[in-house]
């Protein structure tokens, strides 16, 4: 079948006329009308209606349409993806996650993808605060946990697992608890999400048993950014339950020291998410492919909580 006639036929429909389509295709009204008059003895279907001022489509050409605009549009979106990929990405790049998700893991890794990607200007917002990516302009957000149904394509990269741990000076003074039901007596840091101004609970398994201490009730200090946990752990000021990714250096480094250690706790998904789009543009698929290698290396991400490797 012609193409070309094939997208006659359309422009015609669409425009009501065969000069409207003519304009749109750098072509005659008379060449047009040829075209849908080729299509038409192709088919063995008359397509069009035609009378001296106008076109419309007959009850089988109505059907036709419908299907060939699809499969033009579906050209167009491949012929654009084949541009793209010649293109080299570049532009500005807007990409929004959690505070210390973005210090710890996102900030190490872009020097890599600034460095493979020169062209991009990348421009990061970091905050506990969830944002909304199409209302605020971002390209691409970091989430971490379950996901609300929404408009978004969201890719998993890891997962983060929680730890609880404190300086080696406050076990020295207070002890190290044994069981999670040690927790009560000792100092525990709570977090406040910003969000909904509520505690984070601890959760610990073991076997067939499972633990939830709600340190937001006995809890003497309350931080509402992760990295302030990791602040109050370096102070001596007690024990903190932060996200393996948040701690992982300083348990390298022996600045703090995990406790409970052979109890499990929940781990919760990484995500990277950005608007549905048919097609990707160059900078936000070049850092979405980075991205999930960058971060899939990144052990503290991956690994089980019970198998960080702290050496």
């Amino acid at each position: 079948m012609d193409l070309s006639a094939v997208e006659a036929f359309v422009r015609a429909a669409e425009a009501r006329s065969f000069t409207g389509a003519a304009k749109q295709m750098g072509l005659t009204a008379s060449g047009v009308s040829k075209a849908v008059s080729r299509l038409e003895s192709q088919t063995g279907v008359v397509l069009l209606h035609r009378s001296t001022r106008s076109v419309g489509l007959t009850a089988e050409g109505a059907v036709f349409f419908d299907r060939c605009r699809e499969i033009l549009a579906g050209l167009k979106d491949a012929e654009a993806a084949l541009q793209q990929s010649a293109q080299v990405p570049s532009g500005r790049l807007r990409i929004a996650a959690p505070m210390a998700f973005g210090r710890s893991v996102l900030m190490p890794a872009l020097v890599a993808f600034k460095r493979q990607f020169p062209d991009i200007t990348v421009e990061t917002s970091f905050s506990d605060v969830m944002q909304d990516i199409i209302e605020e302009g971002f390209d691409i957000a970091v989430r971490i946990g379950d996901l609300p149904s929404s408009r978004l394509i969201a890719r998993e990269v890891g997962f983060a697992h929680w730890v609880a741990c404190a300086s080696p000076e406050y076990l020295d003074e207070y002890g190290r608890p044994r069981t999670p039901d040690d927790l009560a007596g000792h100092d525990c840091v709570a977090y406040m999400s910003p969000d909904t101004r509520r505690c984070r609970d601890w959760h610990f398994m073991s076997g067939s048993r499972d633990w939830t201490v709600r340190v937001g009730d006995t809890a003497r200090q309350v931080v509402d950014q992760c990295d302030a946990l990791i602040d109050a752990a370096l102070a001596d000021s007690g024990i903190v339950y932060v996200h393996s990714y948040i701690a992982a250096d300083h348990l390298r480094t022996g600045r703090l020291e995990r406790v409970l250690d052979g109890y499990n706790t929940p781990r919760r998904t990484v995500h990277i998410i950005y608007p549905t789009l048919r097609q990707l543009s160059p900078k936000v698929r070049s850092f979405v492919d980075f991205a999930v290698e960058a971060i899939a290396g990144c052990n503290a991400l991956y690994r089980p909580s019970e198998e960080l490797d702290v050496a």
